[in-house]
């Protein structure tokens, strides 16, 4: 901490003479940027591209690894260059001054904790020990704050004997400084004026009550940078090691970091000693952040993480919660009596010594600072104060055999439920299904590895067990051994990665007959909403719209279903975790929102088309293709999705012979197909539509080949509307691409066939043919839909206008298809 009276050079520590004729010298120059400079034949030197803010504490160290040296500020690299090697000289090392006899280039200022290694450490290493004293842990460094014992330790690897210097500056014998490391190199204090207290954080510590901005908060925060904020070197770079202590009631608004932080602010360590740390947000708003620590947190006082924002803690990270310790994290279900959301928890019942402790739901859900009221009688909740809930609705399904109804498990508000564990629930009634009900979690947050038994064939109700959001796409591949999707044939037993998530959406009747609600579907190749209309799932009614597609990231206290084909453990892990607010991309599952495809466009560039199916029977299915180079045809581990629902009416990719909702692939062109199977109880049209195409070439055409009638229509104008008897199509209909100007197998020249037109007249009972390019037509069939061709018209004019006769056509729709000698093009008409 330099005063701003201090001008010109000056020297921080240094080994040299007084003329410098050799020796090495850490100095800070006249405009405050930091130099190192050594004697080697030559000037070895290495300037700070950054100026050093005058009266304020700034860490500063240069790193030498035989070949580079770097110098680095608050622990972010500022210049590196490649310098030979310093030699061995017999001059006096000085800490604010240089030059034995005549000493020169004396500091003015404050300079704490001098530390000189006899080995280069790591970034990772000097970062550890930026904002603590180290010490001397059976011949290993360990931080005096953060306790040596922790998973992430990456200076326990050094050893002590490596420290050749140790000057934190706390000890002083009359007119010496003790030197820690045990070297015995004492420092002789000269010029000794005054002895200030320790001004440098180590660690920070709050001193009252305020906001995390604010350096009154902060004991000799007038003289310290805000913990986790903008480096000095760059302000788009946050200093992400810093360790704090709270013991106030201290709020943190991040809007003011760097953009790329994404509202998230990252410490090594976090200390809650007492009081509460407020992370601020507003659900309304959708407003909240991040809080993330890399290496330890000690969590006694209370820590509330309001509207969106979330806890971080990432792989390697501990947690100790004391007696007191907890977290509290909102969360909003549907407010609809009648309504299920799929929960779980972020917190558990507090316990010491014990990580993701198994919890009741009456343990840790409140509407406010009052505990829910769960009511054991009858089956409806209430919109009092606190709101009342129907602990009859309840439920688990915890490693229990597939698509099993009367397998549910009744939990009510005493059911034990472990971590990761989730749990069905319906509202109060405080509102319709489409308002929210908030609660709040209120206990001991969960951390590191949370680990649930299954076996294969069974399913198991699952969910997010953390207070932040998880990557599904991580999570899916974290558990690639044992979560099933289908993966066909037996060849892997690995997953396809299927995650299934409950969406209810209508009914108003707590009979399941009545329930209008069915699974949305997510992969590593997307997600599918659930199917609606017709039967939904097959176990509830008919009736409403889903309105939910899964993101890639799952929301605090998301539950969902996973299915097994091995034996093994479902695992979560903070490598999963990740802070993401909820938007389209993560998705709580819980009410009539609306959401447009999961805005996937933000963060998935491959090309994906949406197949849609609306059967006779107004059964709505949406089917997905995702387009991805590491992925084929066939089944592929982690993208496929299998069916999980049999319904009357249905539309599924057939894939080696199995019904997919989901299906990725890596050829997008000419000659691409990819088969469709649809079954539909009941005779009647049912049509194929294009939902959504993204970063598709433009010049790509969508068809669906009718086999039977060998008829190709073009998605991208049009749907495909075909009459079918009840019954299984699984070989009859296919998905085809086509590029523009390649349409051997589809139509003729292109430029050509789109000026042909062909069309039905009523009034004149004939087939008007126009024709302006003269193409060749070999002949002329009309089918009706049941595939049935009724008339064949072998003599066509070439003429550019042409009628053909066509009597006794009953009311209904046709197509129409012209055979060239190339292709075949076809067209839907309708006789009235």
């Amino acid at each position: 901490k330099r005063d701003a009276a201090d001008t010109g050079v000056a020297s921080i520590l240094s080994k040299r003479d007084t003329g410098f004729t050799e020796g090495y010298d850490l100095r800070i120059l006249n405009d405050n940027r930091i130099e190192i400079i050594w004697k080697n034949g030559s000037d070895q030197s290495l300037i700070s591209n950054t100026s050093i803010p005058d009266d304020k504490w700034h860490h500063v160290a240069a790193i030498y690894d035989g070949t580079t040296v770097t110098i680095y500020i608050d622990g972010v690299e500022d210049n590196s260059a490649n310098r030979t090697a310093p030699v061995t000289n017999n001059q006096h090392f000085y800490i604010a001054a240089a030059g034995k006899g005549s000493p020169t280039d004396h500091f003015r200022g404050n300079i704490d904790e001098v530390r000189v290694w006899d080995v280069g450490l790591s970034a990772d290493q000097l970062r550890f020990i930026i904002n603590q004293e180290i010490e001397d842990n059976a011949s290993q460094v360990m931080g005096a704050v953060i306790p040596s014992t922790i998973t992430k330790n990456e200076v326990n690897a050094i050893a002590w004997s490596d420290l050749k210097g140790y000057f934190p500056m706390s000890v002083f014998t009359y007119t010496n400084v003790d030197d820690a490391s045990g070297n015995g190199n004492q420092g002789a204090l000269r010029n000794l004026d005054t002895v200030d207290r320790q001004t440098a954080p180590l660690p920070y510590e709050s001193s009252q009550n305020g906001n995390w901005d604010l350096s009154t908060t902060w004991t000799n925060g007038n003289v310290q940078f805000i913990p986790g904020s903008a480096s000095i070197v760059d302000s788009n770079v946050t200093v992400d090691w810093n360790i704090v202590r709270t013991s106030h009631d201290v709020t943190i608004d991040n809007s003011a970091l760097p953009a790329g932080n994404n509202g998230n602010r990252t410490l090594l360590g976090l200390y809650i000693d007492a009081n509460e740390l407020t992370v601020t947000g507003n659900t309304a708003s959708n407003t909240g952040y991040g809080i993330t620590v890399s290496h330890y947190m000690d969590l006694t006082g209370k820590l509330d993480l309001e509207g969106e924002s979330q806890l971080i803690q990432i792989t390697g990270s501990d947690l100790n919660v004391d007696t007191n310790g907890e977290l509290e994290r909102d969360q909003q279900g549907t407010a609809d009596t009648y309504t299920y959301n799929y929960w779980a928890a972020p917190v558990g019942a507090t316990d010491l010594g014990v990580n993701n402790y198994r919890f009741t739901v009456q343990d840790v859900m409140y509407d406010g600072v009052n505990p829910v009221n769960f009511s054991s009688t009858g089956y409806n909740g209430a919109n009092s104060n606190p709101i009342q809930i129907a602990d009859y609705w309840i439920w688990k399904y915890a490693n229990l055999p597939s698509d099993t109804y009367s397998a549910w498990q009744h939990v009510r508000r005493t059911g034990t439920l472990n971590a990761g564990e989730g749990f069905t629930m319906k509202g109060p009634g405080s509102g319709p299904i489409s308002a929210d009900q908030n609660y709040v979690f209120l206990g001991k947050p969960n951390n590191a590895d949370v680990n649930l038994t299954i076996n294969a064939g069974n399913d198991y109700l699952v969910g997010n067990p953390y207070a932040s959001a998880i990557d599904a796409n991580q999570f899916i591949l974290d558990n690639g051994p044992t979560i099933d999707g289908g993966t066909g044939g037996g060849e892997d037993p690995a997953i396809s990665g299927t995650l299934y998530f409950w969406e209810h959406w209508g009914g108003g009747s707590h009979y399941l007959a009545d329930y209008q609600g069915g699974y949305a579907t997510y992969s590593l190749a997307g997600g599918t909403p659930a199917a609606a209309y017709g039967t939904n799932d097959p176990d509830v009614g008919t009736g409403g719209t889903p309105t939910k597609i899964p993101g890639r990231y799952i929301p605090v206290s998301q539950g969902f279903f996973v299915t097994a084909e091995a034996n093994g453990t479902i695992n979560f892990n903070n490598g999963q975790r990740l802070f993401q607010k909820e938007d389209a991309t993560s998705v709580f599952v819980r009410s009539a929102e609306t959401n447009i495809y999961a805005q996937e466009e933000l963060l998935d560039d491959r090309p994906k088309i949406r197949i849609g199916f609306n059967s006779v029977n107004t059964f709505r299915r949406q089917l997905l293709l995702t387009i991805d180079p590491i992925t084929s045809v066939d089944v592929d581990w982690g993208h496929d999705a299998k069916l999980n629902e049999s319904q009357k009416d249905d539309m599924y990719w057939m894939i080696n012979g199995d019904e997919y909702v989901i299906q990725a692939s890596d050829f997008l062109d000419s000659g691409a197909i990819y088969p469709l199977g649809i079954k539909t109880e009941n005779d009647g049209i049912n049509t194929i539509t294009l939902d959504h195409v993204f970063n598709v070439d433009n010049n790509i055409k969508i068809y669906v080949h009718d086999k039977l009638l060998d008829t190709y229509t073009n998605l991208l104008t049009e749907d495909y509307e075909i009459f079918l008897n009840a019954g299984e199509y699984n070989d009859r209909f296919e998905i085809i691409f086509a590029r523009t100007g390649n349409y051997t197998l589809l139509d003729t020249d292109e430029n050509s066939i789109e000026q042909i037109d062909i069309m039905y007249s009523n009034d004149l009972e004939k087939i008007i043919l126009i024709n302006p390019n003269g193409i060749q037509i070999e002949n002329i069939v009309l089918y009706n839909m049941l595939g049935q061709a009724i008339q064949t018209i072998n003599t066509v004019s070439e003429n550019g206008y042409s009628e053909y006769e066509v009597n006794n056509l009953s009311t209904g729709t046709y197509i129409i298809k012209l055979n060239t000698a190339s292709g075949s093009v076809s067209k839907k008409v309708i006789a009235k």
